[in-house]
């Protein structure tokens, strides 16, 4: 038999290994309150309540009972909002007013957080009455006792959206608006961040009662200031223009006050793009609208880093002088709109004085607006910018260079598709009449290491190769099976001509026919070509002449193909409904408008060209033929030459196929 030390002694503690960690002990936490006295308080029963007291002679008295979060009978009425129950214990035991739970929360912040106004009042009152002098400054123990959070039971009632619990409490306390919680949250912070317009005009009720009072143990100017630094202004724009309307009225210095980063409340409205709220505002005092943050910049400069051109335009309407606000580094709100690549902003003022002010000024590495589009490779600005005339596009920056030198600067000069948008700002910018800085073309090339291919043009060949092949032997095995199921069928046997096709003697058969050879034959040797473009051994000058060859071959496959489909359509459908087979062919030459929407982009310099040089501008070359060559790739002399050009691929491939069918 084990001795009585043996039985009492503890576990020994289990040894560990090294990744094995030593097991923290558990925390015992052991109630005092039974589980039916529990249950009757939360369901509010007297009856029940007093027969389960009756019941357990060994239960403690009513002050004592907790649960394992600490919560005394008074905590769960409160909690279930059993005023009738609270008012009993209160009676038998008034001490229960002042306990507190595990997280120091009092049956006060239990009642407001679960919205019982009546257990509020209740409880507001029985400490008023056991008050030598009820009075609100009598009230604070009980009213302004904060939890483990730091926060007051008026807190929770403006967290929990309980109007009627915060109207009790604010009317018991006016300065308890004005204490801050744990986070540094005041409650009418808190009811204008959650957008409760009737919480925030209760609370402004309870400040002015406040001031009426004349508090000084309590600063009720911290009411309206938030974490960050941010006013209760601050959070009302963002969600309610009505609740902006009351803050405005109580208190309109609020309009100008900044959070820690130095923004006022027009930021946070610029940020958002709200142009109501805008306009209250600004009607209100326009002076906001000249404070920079700490980061220099202005409401106009936060709208147009968002992309709210119609935001800006209400703004300089209010501020005639907007445009003039430079950021710490020099920039207007065309500046940033480009920086961030809102095109929505540009557009809008297109056509203005403003933009005219705007579009020539140089921020502090002297880049104007144009400058900064090129770098971000943004054709859409870029075209924006030089269709208006007042740009000027041979403006040199800090580093020497105008435009047109940070695009050929951008163009990729090895192998590149010729439709990426740094080759059609490039177009846009040589076609319009920009000029390359002056200076030694030679020196340009050696400073800029401009011509000189990287490491990594014959992985693009290779890669590129890869891509095409697949594509290529496609279009190969596709025509290759269309000659040997030709539409129509085949003449029977026992006619002169068996086995022939028999819609033979039809021209739109003879021309699918062509147009199908055609495809076989640009395919095919669009593979060859890309086998020796794919090859490591092959010289690079060599491989880029097959790759060349093979983009070309395969493009006039592609377009015998899809005309073949339509044409074989065509041949069979015809005779049963012409309809049908009309619709069957305009579907198909879809694809010959989709099949690259990249081209799309070349509209872009329609308006530029047309803006500065008129139509007869399409025709002009201005780069030299000896610079084009060194400096890009791809560009072309003009657009009309481009435009001719790539139209002549087209007409090409077509006209030899229906001219041959003739045969």
């Amino acid at each position: 038999m084990a001795s009585p030390e043996a039985e009492t002694s503890p576990p020994s503690t289990p040894t560990t290994t090294a990744s094995c960690p030593t097991p923290r002990p558990l925390a015992v936490v052991r109630p005092t309150m039974s589980p039916e006295l529990l249950r009757a308080a939360r369901a509010g029963d007297e009856r029940r309540l007093v027969k389960a007291l009756l019941a357990d002679p060994a239960a403690p008295d009513l002050e004592t009972a907790a649960t394992a979060g600490g919560n005394t009978l008074l905590h769960a009425a409160a909690a279930g909002g059993h005023a009738e129950l609270a008012s009993l214990l209160l009676r038998r035991a008034p001490g229960l007013l002042a306990a507190r739970n595990a997280a120091l929360d009092t049956p006060l912040h239990l009642a407001a957080r679960a919205g019982a106004h009546k257990v509020v009042a209740l409880l507001v009152a029985s400490s008023s009455s056991s008050a030598s002098s009820p009075s609100s400054s009598s009230l604070r123990p009980l009213t302004r006792a904060t939890n483990r959070r730091g926060e007051t039971a008026l807190h929770d009632a403006v967290r929990g959206a309980h109007e009627a619990a915060a109207r009790a409490l604010a009317a018991a306390d006016p300065g308890l608006v004005a204490v801050c919680g744990g986070a540094g949250d005041p409650p009418l912070y808190m009811a204008a961040a959650a957008g409760s317009l009737g919480m925030v005009r209760m609370l402004l009720r309870s400040y002015r009662d406040a001031e009426d009072e004349d508090e000084e143990e309590v600063p009720v100017s911290r009411s309206f200031t938030g974490p960050g630094g941010r006013t209760v202004l601050h959070a009302a724009v963002l969600v309610s223009n009505e609740m902006t309307k009351e803050l405005l009225q109580w208190k309109p210095t609020l309009l100008k006050e900044v959070d820690d980063t130095g923004s006022t409340a027009l930021h946070y409205v610029a940020s958002v793009g709200n142009i109501s709220t805008l306009k209250l505002l600004l009607r209100r005092d326009t002076s906001p609208a000249y404070v920079s943050d700490s980061n220099g910049s202005f409401p106009v400069h936060i709208a147009a880093k968002m992309g709210y051109g119609q935001l800006i335009y209400e703004l300089c309407r209010f501020c005639p002088d907007c445009d003039e606000l430079l950021d710490s580094r020099g920039r207007n709100f065309l500046h940033i709109a480009i920086v961030h690549k809102k095109w929505k902003v540009v557009w809008h003022f297109c056509g203005t004085a403003e933009l005219g002010r705007m579009a020539n000024v140089m921020d502090s590495e002297g880049n104007t607006p144009l400058h900064l589009a090129v770098k971000n490779a943004d054709q859409m600005i870029v075209s924006l910018l030089m269709a208006t005339k007042g740009v000027l596009p041979n403006i040199v920056n800090n580093q020497g260079l105008t435009a047109l030198d940070l695009a050929v600067l951008a163009t990729d000069k090895g192998i590149s598709y010729t439709l990426n948008p740094q080759v059609i700002i490039l177009r846009c910018l040589a076609w319009t009449g920009a000029v390359l800085s002056p200076r030694r073309l030679d020196h340009f090339i050696d400073e800029f290491s401009i011509g000189k291919s990287s490491g990594d043009e014959l992985k693009k060949f290779t890669n590129i190769a890869q891509n095409l092949i697949v594509g290529s032997v496609l279009v190969s095995t596709v025509t290759f099976t269309a000659v040997f199921t030709l539409p129509g069928g085949y003449i029977s046997d026992g006619h002169p001509h068996a086995g022939a096709p028999i819609l033979s003697h039809r021209y739109t058969f003879k021309a699918f026919v062509m147009a199908n050879t055609l495809a076989f034959v640009g395919s095919t040797l669009s593979t060859i070509w890309l086998t020796y473009a794919g090859s490591e051994h092959v010289h690079p000058t060599l491989r880029a002449v097959y790759m060349f060859l093979s983009v070309i071959s395969m493009e006039q496959a592609t377009r015998s193909m899809v005309i073949g489909f339509a044409l074989g359509a065509y041949v069979v459908l015809s005779p049963a409904n012409d309809r049908i087979a009309i619709v069957v062919c305009l579907s198909t030459f879809m694809t010959l408008l989709l099949r690259n929407p990249s081209s799309w982009q070349l509209g872009f310099l329609i308006m530029p060209i047309k803006r500065r040089l008129g139509w007869r501008g399409a025709f002009k070359t201005h780069l030299p033929e000896e610079t084009r060559g060194r400096l890009t790739v791809g560009v072309g002399s003009n657009f009309a030459r481009l435009f001719l050009r790539r139209m002549f691929g087209t007409i090409f491939t077509y006209s030899f196929i229906f001219l041959l069918a003739l045969l």
